[in-house]
């Protein structure tokens, strides 16, 4: 309980930042939950790990960073030797 004690403060803030991104229009079933955004759900994500629209870099396969990084040394290393 106190891990969730701590976290509160950031829990009621990803709440309150769902609730506004719906508006007036609709009711939904966690504008009543705020302990539902307690670990890692975004306010603006759909918490669907197969979103194209959320997680397109992953799921298109594309490199990260550090891949990108690794994958750059490998050709300098390449064309150094050669």
């Amino acid at each position: 309980m106190k891990r969730a004690a701590l976290e509160r403060p950031r829990t009621l803030n990803t709440w309150r930042q769902h609730v506004v991104k719906h508006g007036d229009l609709t009711r939904c079933v966690c504008e009543v939950q705020a302990g539902r955004f307690r670990k890692s759900q975004r306010a603006g994500g759909c918490g669907r790990p197969r979103c194209w629209l959320c997680h397109g870099d992953k799921l298109g396969s594309l490199p990260t960073i550090r891949v990108r990084k690794g994958q750059a040394r490998y050709r300098e290393g390449l064309a150094e030797i050669a």
